[in-house]
């Protein structure tokens, strides 16, 4: 059994902001953002645009452009860090703005941050493969602007809002089969990356509305020296386990951590640059949103998938690696 994608979309919010913009904004120096981020521009939610509602809009544009209804399909998955409420999940918020309880099909979140993708991804080839379900959504909605801090510059200038939707089917003879899977995590990372107020630790009840433990923290020295030690011998073991060098993918999709991220992969392992796709300097880091807005770009470019091989790299808060190959041929 095969997936096939039937249609990948985006939405991105209708405020787009330039790194000039953000310099002004935190009274830095002009063009440094872009300097230290690789930025040029990212999106930004309004009110109106909520983490549901830009899911909801990507997804419709993934159901209108499949040629599907609501009612086909079997599993909603949302996948991704940001949320409009604690309770309930986001996934249920969703499908609640798309139909009523005469579809009852099951819906659920996954949350890994910025991997919250790849494993969607990859339990949805589980269930396709069980024959369980036959056609699923997966949701990813980020609204980072709503947790930086313009105290923190470089973390202020990094990250973007977006929503991307993709629908799934399965196909005894179109799609890809997935055939390589592999996540690991370091545990000496584990708050390398974090928000330190809204959970049980700490509530905010006694918080004043614009403490600093309301933004994302991110210590990039620390997550950095950490993946670099890790990653070589990682991508080595992709490349023996997988049977296929880096440039010999058709196409390699990274999460788009950061501009030194970027330059450590390609400079580190060279794979052939036409390869890489990109999307840093358009949208800045869209944590879950940023793996499949590259596959957006790819897919929606009129890339023929037909007997190609892709590679999806990522890495997200915790500290988690991950590597999946998605064969069509």
């Amino acid at each position: 059994m095969k997936t096939n994608i039937l249609a990948i979309e985006k939405y991105l919010p209708k405020q787009r902001i330039s790194s000039e913009e953000l310099d002004k904004q935190v009274n830095g120096v002009e063009g440094r953002i872009e300097k230290n981020t690789g930025v040029q521009f990212r999106h930004k939610a309004s009110t109106e645009e909520t983490v549901s509602e830009m899911g909801v809009r990507a997804l419709r544009k993934a159901i209108d452009k499949s040629g599907i209804l609501i009612c086909d399909i079997n599993l909603l998955i949302y996948c991704g860090a940001s949320y409009d409420y604690p309770v309930p999940h986001t996934s249920a918020i969703i499908k609640s703005k798309l139909t009523d309880d005469k579809v009852e099909f099951h819906c659920m979140d996954i949350d890994s941050t910025c991997l919250s993708f790849m494993n969607a991804l990859d339990i949805s080839q589980l269930f396709i493969q069980s024959g369980r379900y036959k056609k699923i959504a997966l949701v990813c909605s980020e609204i980072a602007s709503a947790a930086l801090s313009k105290h923190d510059e470089k973390v202020f200038g990094l990250f973007g809002d977006a929503a991307v939707a993709m629908i799934l089917e399965a196909s005894e003879h179109k799609g890809f089969k997935q055939t390589y899977i592999n996540f690991k995590n370091y545990t000496s990372g584990a708050l390398f990356a974090n928000v330190p107020i809204g959970g049980y630790v700490n509530r905010g009840i006694n918080a004043l509305a614009d403490d600093q433990g309301y933004h994302f923290k991110m210590n990039g020295k620390g997550m950095m020296k950490l993946i670099k030690s890790k990653f070589e011998p990682f991508i080595l073991e992709v490349q023996k386990e997988s049977k296929t060098k880096l440039n010999e993918f058709d196409a390699i999709i990274t999460h788009q951590a950061s501009k030194f991220g970027n330059d450590f992969f390609k400079n580190t392992f060279m794979p052939n640059s036409e390869k890489v796709v990109e999307t840093l300097a358009d949208y800045g880091n869209c944590i879950s949103a940023s793996i499949p807005l590259g596959l957006e770009k790819l897919l929606n470019s009129g890339f023929e998938t037909k007997g190609k091989k892709l590679l999806i790299l990522g890495s997200g808060a915790g500290l988690s690696i991950g590597a999946q190959v998605l064969d069509f041929g």
